[in-house]
């Protein structure tokens, strides 16, 4: 069986897909591996680091970092 490639997100489809603005996806592209395919400008980033940050920045009322 062969493995499928990795769903990739560029800004656009980020912010609406975390329901933010366009600079906030931005911004948390930053924080994340890029992948820049040849001959294309836009930068995407990959769902799975997508998913492991916002796991990471995720906590409880009772755990929010100061």
């Amino acid at each position: 069986m062969t493995e499928s490639l990795p769903q990739l997100l560029d800004a656009k489809h980020l912010a609406g897909e975390l329901g933010v603005t366009r600079a906030a996806a931005e911004k948390i592209m930053q924080s994340l591996p890029i992948v820049h395919l040849p001959d294309l400008r836009k930068t995407y980033v990959r769902r799975a680091d997508v998913e492991r940050l916002l796991e990471s920045c995720t906590f409880r009322k009772d755990q929010v970092p100061a």
